[in-house]
């Protein structure tokens, strides 16, 4: 009885320490009436809903730009109906609400009103005060900057751990870090016989420090721990060619070495001959992050003469010689003006024109001993969607980026795995994906990647979309390494129509805040019905897009368990969309891969 006595008596109430500067304290008192109050909400609430209720009733009154998904992203349909339309998060069970407002939040972000807004204040702010966007760093000169660029030269980077914080996803913990996945890798990969040449690209403000902050001119920075971590790399037996100080010798090579005497009749062309060797070599694009087409080169020459000084038993002879088939002057904007994502373009900066080195045939071959893996860098030049591109042939390879100058330095085809974007992870999926007779065929990989993907810390990388994560090798042989009596599951050639249920879906990638204007990602696919054409397999991968020219598309809307009705080609013939930034979370090894060309839900 004691006990609940003392239970139930009242509590001492808590002692609130007296202020010690009560002569300071704020006396006035502020109010607005009950009428003033309700205008300012319906201001506020007109404010915020009418652009959506017009971008709603604009986007339900056009059948374009795949309107039934457009339709579908509509704000009271978002908000007021159950989070299962979750695009981003395909599996049901793992469906979070924080996720799907995330997701509204995006779409939201992409909507019309939302878009001209923000490209309209981000085309000002340039105009009025050269400020650039949380994205791109506008520096001096008309130099543009990647964000994540600089903060890979000044953020933790990769050996010192982050600092707890209760804002940081404490998701990104259980991922783990650039040097364990590459240390990891290098070891699956000598477990199969293969070498590996890790070969990170410098990065633009390496270089150009005094573009970022005029009082700051040095030959070069990098961050502190970058040294550090690539001797990590070694110690664990990953052969590291890191390119800094040749970049910084080639940054510091005049453009020309010869000028004309001057003479009363050619003043003017001698005054600008005598210029250009004061001019230093362009390592970098004004307004992209890539590299330019010489010191592509360069860095080509720098890495086919470490592998034949030290990988010449990855060698086959060769019948024929690579030669140089061409020369193009191609132009670009650049990936930074993309990202920057202005209203007019056109006002504010110019197309850069370079002169480009077009390599012959018989470059890429899928069976060659040496494999190249990598990003845009690789990309660069030889795919049209990010810039330098044919305008009479938009989609055509322009075939002089880093991959056909390697190949031609070598006189070596190579089996080049680029994907833009994914040159941390998705490249090594796509190559563990290969049957393990392919893979252990195989003499030498070459990983060329942005020294940013290794030198931010999990934080900024995963702000920069940068996924680091251990792969699987698919551990099945190849149908010509088998007993004829297997059945095979080779993709038959020519377009096939199949009724199909999706089983597993690969994450969407967001294209707010990245420069590359399309994306795709995988799906699995449980065959019910074959429709038209020969198709033995019972479960297929199909390569779908998720965003095209920065639109989503239908297909990054499809549900796990919903049967869909798909046009099927193989996907090896789609060879112009390889290097595409490509999402691909599945490990249906055994399944054939197709890209889905048309696809509709099956009612």
């Amino acid at each position: 009885m004691a006990a609940d006595a003392n239970a139930n008596a009242p509590t001492k109430p808590r002692h609130v320490p007296d202020n010690p500067y009560h002569e300071e304290k704020e006396t006035t008192v502020y109010a607005i009436g009950r009428g003033f109050s309700l205008i300012i909400i319906v201001i506020f609430f007109a404010l915020v809903l009418t652009p959506v209720v017009l971008d709603h009733l604009h986007r339900s009154s056009h059948e374009e730009n795949g309107a039934p998904y457009a339709k579908r992203r509509a704000f009271w349909y978002e908000v007021f109906n159950p989070p299962s339309f979750d695009p981003n998060q395909p599996n049901p069970e793992k469906k979070k609400i924080v996720s799907h407002l995330r997701w509204l939040e995006r779409g939201l972000d992409q909507a019309e009103y939302a878009v001209a807004m923000r490209q309209n204040t981000q085309q000002w702010m340039i105009t009025q005060f050269a400020e650039g966007s949380q994205k791109v760093f506008v520096g001096w000169d008309d130099y543009l900057f990647y964000n994540a660029d600089l903060k890979a030269l000044t953020g933790y980077g990769p050996v010192k751990p982050e600092p707890f914080s209760v804002m940081k996803d404490p998701e990104l913990a259980k991922l783990p870090n650039a040097g364990n996945c590459i240390a990891e890798y290098a070891a699956q990969l000598k477990e199969r016989g293969i070498k590996l040449l890790f070969v990170p690209v410098p990065l633009k403000p390496m270089l150009y420090s005094s573009k970022v902050a005029s009082d700051l001119d040095v030959k070069s920075v990098s961050h502190p721990d970058a040294a550090k971590f690539y001797d990590s790399l070694r110690q664990q037996g990953v052969d590291v060619l890191d390119l800094t100080e040749d970049f910084v010798k080639f940054r510091n090579t005049p453009k020309s070495y010869f000028y004309l005497e001057s003479t009363s009749d050619n003043r003017a062309i001698a005054q600008r001959s005598f210029e250009e060797t004061k001019e230093k070599e362009d390592a970098f694009l004004l307004q992209d992050t890539h590299w330019t087409p010489e010191a592509m080169r360069m860095a080509a020459e720098r890495v086919a003469a470490h592998v034949k000084k030290n990988y010449a038993d990855s060698f086959r002879p060769m019948a024929r010689t690579i030669t140089i088939s061409d020369g193009v002057y191609r132009k670009s904007m650049g990936d930074l003006v993309k990202l920057l994502d202005v209203r007019r373009p056109d006002e504010l900066f110019s197309e850069e024109e370079h002169f480009l080195r077009v390599v012959g045939e018989v470059t890429e071959d899928k069976y060659a001993p040496m494999v190249l893996l990598g990003d845009s860098f690789v990309n660069i030049f030889d795919d049209p969607s990010i810039g330098f591109g044919d305008p009479k042939a938009p989609e055509k390879r322009t075939r002089a980026g880093f991959a056909q100058h390697l190949s031609l330095l070598l006189n070596q085809p190579l089996d080049v795995i680029a994907q833009n974007g994914r040159g941390s992870t998705g490249v090594r999926r796509e190559f563990a994906r290969r049957y393990d007779d392919e893979v252990r065929a195989k003499k030498l990989v070459i990983w060329v990647i942005a020294a940013r993907d290794v030198l931010l810390s999990r934080t900024a990388a995963h702000q920069a979309n940068i996924e680091w994560d251990f792969v699987k090798f698919n551990p099945n042989k190849g149908p010509d390494a088998l007993d004829s009596s297997t059945p095979s599951t080779t993709p038959a050639t020519g377009n096939i129509i199949v009724e199909a249920t999706l089983n597993e879906k690969s994450a969407n990638q967001d294209p707010v805040g990245t420069p590359y204007r399309d994306a795709l990602h995988a799906a699995v696919y449980d065959v019910g019905n074959v429709v038209e054409g020969t198709l033995d397999a019972k479960q297929i991968v199909g390569v779908q897009w998720t965003f095209k020219d920065k639109v989503m598309q239908p297909t990054a809307s499809f549900t796990v368990g919903k049967k869909y009705k798909l046009t099927l080609v193989p996907w090896d013939g789609r060879k112009e969309l390889h290097g595409l930034n490509l999402q691909d979370d599945t490990t249906a090894f055994d399944a054939p891969r197709f890209f889905v060309e048309k696809a509709e839900e099956v009612k």
